[in-house]
């Protein structure tokens, strides 16, 4: 396993790769690089960033009432990335980063759904040297990185089924509105035999709140029917089991790894079994 930055898919790469996210259309989308893509599907238009790609269907908000709820978890997200991205994003040498990289045990082509904007996420230091990464967030900026990122949605996937070799969800799994959605949108792309790794942090109900927050942190606003400000709900590991039950993914490989009393990182490995 390398440490290395893999060189970053070409344009070509990428069009073998991307399709329409409108799960009744998945028509296939070709990229150019200086143009907005219009779907010759059902005629949605992504737009053409100077960085990356904004693969979010303009329909997305049609199937949840609580995307406004969604919006201001979001941008409570991109505060806390501003203000204190060592405690908030995967950057630098964390150790629970690196405890998921040794696990994932990245090769070949990986998406990594909600991988936030970092221009390289810690948790992509461990990988064999064929790697290449593929991100997709809502968040993602548009400024250089050194890997391929789209801005776009977990639950609308802009890629062509049974593509990926590797599928990743690292904590970003309870910011999703809809999280089988998601994890039904992970089965789709990739390939039949290939593996799905998620990172799920649990923390118990009572957990003490720290005797002083930053100024920034005490000015966000929990959304109603929020948890906290950044997160709808945290879900404990049954619950997550459960939804794995439920879009029949099975678990291949569990590790479950204490950060203190009250908090617990649970990883999870899924092997897509073939047709």
């Amino acid at each position: 396993m390398g440490t290395s930055m893999p060189p970053k898919l070409g344009l070509d790469e990428l069009n073998r790769l991307i399709a329409c996210p409108v799960p009744t259309c998945r028509v296939e989308l070709a990229l150019n690089g200086s143009t907005d893509i219009r779907c010759h599907g059902c005629g949605e238009t992504y737009r053409q960033l100077k960085h990356t790609v904004d693969l979010t269907p303009s329909s997305w908000k049609q199937w949840s009432e609580l995307w406004p709820v969604w919006e201001k978890l979001q941008a409570n997200g991109l505060t806390s990335y501003t203000h204190d991205p060592e405690h908030n994003l995967g950057v630098g040498e964390r150790h629970d980063y690196l405890q998921f990289s040794q696990f994932c045990g990245f090769d070949g082509l990986v998406l990594d759904i909600g991988c936030g904007p970092q221009t390289w996420p810690a948790h992509y230091t461990h990988h064999s040297p064929r790697t290449r990464f593929v991100g997709i967030d809502p968040l993602i900026a548009d400024a250089p990185s050194d890997y391929v990122q789209f801005r776009g949605l977990g639950e609308y996937l802009p890629f062509r089924d049974n593509v990926f070799d590797h599928v990743v969800f690292a904590t970003s799994l309870d910011h999703m509105l809809d999280v089988r959605a998601a994890l039904r949108e992970a089965m789709r792309v990739c390939r039949p035999g290939g593996q799905i790794t998620i990172w799920s942090g649990e923390k118990k109900p009572g957990a003490p709140r720290p005797q002083r927050s930053p100024e920034w942190y005490q000015q966000l606003e929990v959304p109603e029917g929020a948890e906290d400000p950044f997160h709808l709900r945290r879900f404990p590991e049954e619950e997550v089991r459960q939804m794995f039950d439920d879009v029949g993914m099975q678990v291949a490989e569990a590790a479950s790894l204490p950060v203190d009393a009250w908090r617990t990182n649970h990883f999870y490995r899924i092997v897509k079994r073939a047709a």
